[in-house]
């Protein structure tokens, strides 16, 4: 016998067909050969009891199947519990699984773990993603380091906790007569005990030699192969014996996922499915608790708070602050940092841009000797070789270290040259004087990037200090240089920097964006893996060149990176443990972006302002609005009287915000490097002169 439901649009099928081996699930779509995925009930309802979990399938017994109008009922004996099933698709065409768990018995089901598994037969090009943990098994992430990773063998995978997931999805595609892919989502909804802790369920895969496993569990996790264990800091996991319940008498554990299947636009992307049906899916509602008046009054009482001069014409904007009532967290002596995460001058050019508006020249002084130190006073012997720390106690200059050599970091360097181009820029259009030696720095730096590049076409994560790669490894970190050449061409109309960036960027959308066989990885020098920042410098270089060319591709090429970077972007809001910091405030999550891999957190790095502007000249909604809700839901956490999120000077705000158990959950930190105040300024500035 054959039972089966047809989606509203009619493209796509479940059937759940009776077999002499049990009920088997089979999804279709309209107008392909063979089936996306077929499955036995019998195995793929799990269940045990004890420590460890197992993936057991003990069977489906004493089995019912009631057809309704749109809606597939199935219910049956699993062990010492009753499941109903339930199987109908949404006004998206999404297959809605609603899964219940009763304890029918006159006894308690004591540590049981009870879950779904979806097993695909391994296939050519397969690859898993799940966002901000996995992507294509992370193959740029230092071995050396603890990253998520699949692995192959039995009892080999990654399961965690639905919070650690801004999208709790699993994606599996492969390569058949064309790229298919099926996604497994979870609609999260927690258990709260007694003592006020939270507790969710659990989403993963499991790679096998001959198959892979989309898993969906109760609560036990799995890190890399090592059952009930979680990653809670760099480099730290720790056994978690929290995933198991107690199923009382009479009690029941129900749990939503949602299915959806077909086929992508080419190999490798078909991540972007995940964000086009996450949104209608989870129906995002984030917070906005300041205006972007009051962020950019918070924000530029931080900034004039790390401004600081010194001896032989030093000027700038600290990395780190003492006035706050835990002094200098960082423990180093104040100094200025260029680029990453000491950003001193995008600082700059948020004081010049407030003085222009103001008229306050003071603040326009301060911007330009600011640029000043840094363009005079940071060379080295190397042309286009410049230091990126200036220590103002002892008045040196200092740089990143590699293995124990000095360095500059590509990204670093990019970022600054990237801004110091923005800051001219703004001299400009406001009538104002803009130095011979700054065009002549843009120059300079130009001159050295065309020559820097490895034998693969792309820049080197870094230099050593006598111009030469410090490394050849293949990565998206030196992209924020190619962002700084196109930008030095926006200045001095010196045609060579534009056709040496275009010719790289085509490059780099070969290496990393054309089969995302090579995730974006390594922008950072602490963290080693695929990261959001590496991702958002390729979308901020296609979105730099689609304003200056207008050009297709390069549109193109924003918009699927866009997407990867979304999956990094929160579309719920997890709830909190009772008493953490999170609970008490409301923290909404929705709009946050992730970090990386390795980094488990969330934190204000993304491109907010550009997301918005470019859905704006696109007509594309979705990053219209994305870049919006990024921005307001970022108002969280900053200090907006002494003695807030731990702070006492106006405006700071930590850098990282713990939603998961990747260090205090509910809880953010007080570390404040000075890019989390020029990246919130610089963006927010930008809204309120395009908006108003």
């Amino acid at each position: 016998m054959l039972h089966a439901i047809v989606s509203r649009s009619e493209k796509r099928r479940a059937e759940i067909a009776d077999t002499q081996d049990g009920l088997r699930l089979i999804l279709r779509s309209e107008g392909e050969h063979s089936p996306f995925f077929t499955g036995q009930l019998n195995e793929m309802l799990c269940y045990s009891t004890g420590r460890p979990w197992q993936l057991d399938t003990p069977g489906f017994s004493s089995v019912e199947v009631t057809e309704e109008s749109g809606l597939l009922r199935i219910s049956g004996t699993l062990e010492a519990l009753h499941v109903s099933m339930s199987l109908t698709f949404d006004e998206n065409d999404l297959l809605r699984v609603q899964v219940s768990w009763e304890n029918r018995t006159d006894t308690v089901v004591s540590e049981a773990a009870v879950g779904l598994l979806f097993a695909l037969p391994k296939r050519s090009k397969e690859k898993v993603t799940i966002p901000h943990l996995i992507y294509n098994n992370n193959p740029s992430s230092d071995p050396n380091r603890i990253v998520p990773r699949l692995g192959v063998g039995p009892g080999k995978g990654y399961i965690c906790e639905e919070h650690r997931l801004p999208i709790p999805c699993v994606n599996v595609e492969w390569e058949e007569e064309e790229t298919r892919f099926l996604s497994l989502f979870s609609i999260p909804d927690y258990v709260e005990t007694n003592d006020g802790v939270v507790h969710y369920g659990s989403l993963g895969a499991i790679q096998e030699e001959s198959r892979s496993l989309v898993v969906a569990l109760s609560g036990v996790l799995m890190f890399n192969g090592e059952k009930d264990t979680y990653f809670i800091a760099k480099n730290i996991t720790a056994p978690y014996p929290e995933g198991y319940l107690d199923f009382a008498q009479g009690s029941t554990l129900t749990k939503m996922y949602a299915l959806d299947w077909g086929t992508a636009d080419r190999s490798g992307h078909a991540f972007r499915e995940i964000v086009r049906k996450s949104i209608p899916l989870f129906a995002p509602v984030g917070k906005s608790p300041l205006s972007l008046d009051e962020m950019i009054r918070l924000k530029t009482n931080a900034m004039d708070d790390r401004y600081r001069s010194g001896e032989r014409g030093a000027a700038g904007y600290v990395k780190f602050t003492d006035s706050n009532q835990n002094g200098n967290v960082s423990k180093h002596p104040l100094h200025y940092m260029y680029g990453w995460t000491g950003q001193c001058l995008k600082l700059a050019w948020c004081d010049a841009k407030l003085g222009i508006e103001s008229g306050q020249e003071e603040r326009v002084d301060r911007s330009v000797r600011a640029v000043d130190f840094y363009v005079s006073q940071s060379r080295t012997q190397v042309p286009g070789v410049r230091h990126s720390m200036y220590r103002l106690d002892e008045g040196v200059w200092d740089d990143f270290y590699w293995n124990k050599q000095p360095v500059v970091s590509s990204r670093s360097y990019g970022e600054t040259i990237s801004d110091l181009a923005e800051i001219v820029e703004l001299f400009r259009e406001s009538c104002l004087e803009v130095p011979s030696s700054w065009i002549e720095a843009l120059r300079e730096s130009a001159e050295f990037l065309l020559g820097g590049a490895l034998p693969a076409g792309i820049y080197p994560s870094a230099w050593l200090m006598n111009g030469h790669p410090a490394d050849g490894m293949i990565t998206a970190a030196g992209l924020p240089c190619l962002i700084a050449l196109v930008k030095t061409y926006g200045i001095t109309k010196e045609n060579q920097y534009l056709e040496f960036a275009e010719t790289m960027m085509h490059r780099y959308y070969e290496l990393h964006v054309e089969t995302f066989e090579r995730p974006f990885a390594r922008s950072t020098l602490d963290a080693k893996c695929e990261d959001k920042e590496a991702g958002m410098y390729f979308f901020l270089a296609a979105y730099e060149l689609f304003l200056l060319t207008k050009e297709e591709r390069y549109r193109e090429w924003a918009e699927i990176s866009a997407d990867w970077l979304l999956t990094f972007v929160y579309v719920w809001n997890p709830a909190y443990n009772q008493g953490s910091a999170f609970r008490n405030t409301d923290f909404r999550a929705v709009g946050w972006p992730g970090v990386s891999v390795q980094n488990h957190h969330l934190d204000v790095f993304f491109p907010t302002y550009e997301f918005w502007k470019f859905g704006r000249l696109t007509g594309n909604e979705l990053y219209e609005r994305w870049g919006r809700v990024s921005l307001d839901a970022m108002g969280q956490g900053i200090c907006t009287k002494p003695g807030e999120w731990g702070f006492t000077v106006v405006g700071e705000q930590g850098e990282g915000f713990f939603q998961t158990y990747w260090n205090h959950r509910g809880h953010s930190n007080k570390w404040n490097p000075s890019w989390v105040i020029a990246l919130v300024l610089n963006n927010a500035l930008r809204f309120k002169d395009t908006l108003g």
